[in-house]
C-alpha cells in the first residue's frame, strides 16, 4: 500500500542483486524495482551482459525507465548486423534518455535513423558527422554536450552544414575539427576540444562563429604557435583556458625569440587564466596598475628570477591555476 514515491525512495537504496530480489515479491515492487536496475545502464563485451540490448529491445516498457545508456562494443568482437538492429530498435524505446555513449562500429551511424530524444543533454559516439548523424541532432533540441567524429581523416569531405534549428543550446563540443567546422557556427559553443584533424587559420575563424564566445580550447596545430596565438586573440577575445599541441618545427637556435613571440601574442588575450604549449606551462601574474582580469606572462615557459626585481613576475609554478581544466 506504500505510495510509489516512497517505493521508489527504497528502492534508490538497494543493490542491484537486492533489487532484482525484490522484483519477484509483487507486482508493485516489481515496477519499482525495474525502474531503479534499468535507469542507469552500462553495457561492455567485458561485462557480459550484451543480453539486455535483446530485453530492451523486446520490452519497450523497460526501455522507457532508462536515463543513461552506455554500450561499449569489443573491436575484437564486433557485432552483427542483426544485433545493431536490436540495438537500434532498444534505442528507439529509450524515449526519456538524457545521456547516450555510443563506443561502436563507426560505420553503423544508420542506427540513429528515426530516434529522437528530447531530453538528452549529453551524446558521444565515433561516428562522423554524415546524414543520419545530422537528422539525428535535429530531434536532440536539449543537447548541451556533444562528442563526435573523433578520428577524423583528411581525405574526407567536409561534414554536411547543421540546420540552423538543429542542437540550438550546445554549449561543450569533442571531436574533429572537421565535424567542428559543420556544428559549432551559430551555436553557444564555449568549450572546444579537437581530438583530430588542424588547427588552421580557416578553422579558427569558423570557431569563432560560436554565439557565446569560446572559453577553453585545446587543439593540435601545425601552425607557426606565435602567429596563431595572434589570430586566436583577434578572433576568440573571450578564450580563458588554452591548451595547443603544435607539430611545428622552431629552428632551436631561435628559441628566445620564439619565446618572446609566444609572451607577445599572449599579452594580447583580454580574460586568458591559463596556457600550455605542446606540454609548457606559461606564468603569467595580474596586472598591478588595472582594474581588468588581462594577465601579464612570463617570456618563458615556467621561468622563475633567481633575484627577482620589481619588474619580474612572481608565478607559482604549482597553482591550481595551470591545472584549472
Amino acid at each position: 500500500m506504500l505510495p510509489l514515491e516512497l517505493m521508489d525512495a527504497v528502492c534508490e537504496n538497494l543493490a542491484p542483486a537486492d533489487l532484482a530480489r525484490l522484483s519477484y515479491t509483487c507486482s508493485s515492487a516489481h515496477q519499482a524495482a525495474q525502474r531503479q536496475l534499468y535507469r542507469h545502464v552500462s553495457i561492455s563485451s567485458s561485462r557480459r551482459n550484451m543480453s539486455v540490448v535483446l530485453t530492451l529491445a523486446r520490452r519497450r516498457q523497460i526501455a522507457h525507465y532508462v536515463r543513461t545508456f552506455s554500450i561499449e562494443l569489443d573491436s575484437h568482437s564486433t557485432p552483427f548486423r542483426p544485433f545493431y538492429l536490436q540495438l537500434s530498435c532498444a534505442l528507439s524505446g529509450m524515449t526519456e534518455l538524457t545521456s547516450l555513449h555510443l563506443s561502436a562500429d563507426p560505420t553503423a551511424s544508420w542506427i540513429l535513423e528515426g530516434i529522437a530524444f528530447p531530453r538528452m543533454v549529453h551524446f558521444a559516439c565515433p561516428f562522423p558527422v554524415d546524414s543520419h548523424v545530422s537528422n539525428f541532432l535535429k530531434r536532440t533540441p536539449a543537447l548541451l554536450e556533444l562528442e563526435v567524429d573523433p578520428t577524423s581523416c583528411r581525405n574526407e569531405p567536409p561534414a554536411p552544414v547543421l540546420a540552423s534549428s538543429s542542437v540550438p543550446l550546445l554549449r561543450q563540443f569533442v571531436g574533429s575539427s572537421r565535424a567542428a567546422q559543420a556544428i559549432i557556427p551559430s551555436r553557444p559553443v564555449q568549450s572546444v576540444q579537437l581530438t583530430a584533424g588542424d588547427l588552421t587559420e580557416e578553422v579558427a575563424t569558423c570557431l569563432s562563429d560560436s554565439t557565446a564566445g569560446i572559453a577553453i580550447l585545446s587543439a593540435r596545430t601545425s601552425s607557426a604557435p606565435a602567429a596563431l596565438l595572434q589570430l586566436l586573440s583577434q578572433k576568440m577575445q573571450c578564450l580563458v583556458h588554452v591548451r595547443l599541441l603544435a607539430t611545428y618545427t622552431y629552428p632551436e637556435a631561435h628559441y628566445i625569440t620564439f619565446y618572446e613571440h609566444i609572451a607577445g601574442a599572449l599579452n594580447a588575450f583580454p580574460y586568458l587564466q591559463t596556457f600550455e604549449l605542446s606540454g609548457m606551462h606559461w606564468g603569467s601574474e595580474e596586472r598591478k596598475d588595472s582594474s581588468d582580469r588581462q594577465r601579464v606572462w612570463q617570456s618563458q615557459p615556467m621561468k622563475s628570477e633567481s633575484n627577482p626585481t620589481p619588474e619580474s613576475l612572481d608565478v607559482d609554478s604549482y597553482s591550481d591555476l595551470f591545472y584549472a581544466y
